[in-house]
């Protein structure tokens, strides 16, 4: 007579990887955001371009629960005083500022300046360098996604 079995062993040895699933997840998470997290930051400094000033300003950053990577200005930092005022300014406005674009000041009335003005607005355009770098960033998250997909297979052959 054929007949078909489960052998016990193996179904407790099938459940005992799977209870240690959730830890290996988090791990394999973890790892891949950290893997990411550079990746994000030199495709930000790629778009930025420059001399060096604000690239310098950014950082790969991991969440504090591995749940996400990201690539953003260096918190606590501050720029050099400027000579007109002697304010200093969070390396995070500035970035803002100049990814967003910002309003400056109208013409104060000095005589013969005329402000090169587009359609009245008194604005600087964006550089958007934040956005241009989410086509690269896609890419990384593939890459994330494909090792805790490896890392999970590898805890369940193991």
């Amino acid at each position: 007579m054929q007949e078909a079995r489960i052998d016990k062993s193996e179904l407790e040895r099938l459940v005992a990887k799977l209870e240690r699933f959730p830890m290996v997840l988090k791990e394999a998470k973890r790892q891949a955001f950290e893997a990411a997290a550079p990746k994000l930051k030199s495709a930000v400094q790629t778009e930025i371009g420059g001399t060096g000033k604000v690239k310098s300003w950014q950082e790969g950053y991991v969440g504090s629960k591995g749940g996400y990577a990201a690539a953003r200005p260096k918190a606590e930092t501050w720029t050099e005083r400027t000579k007109k005022t002697g304010k200093r300014y969070a390396v995070g406005y500035v970035t803002n500022a100049i990814n967003s674009g910002h309003r400056f000041p109208s013409p104060s009335g000095r005589k013969g300046y005329r402000p090169d003005i587009r359609s009245g607005a008194m604005r600087v355009r964006g550089r958007e360098f934040y956005q241009r770098a989410q086509t690269q960033a896609e890419g990384a998250a593939q890459e994330a996604a494909e090792q805790i997909l490896d890392a999970l297979m590898k805890s369940l052959e193991g």
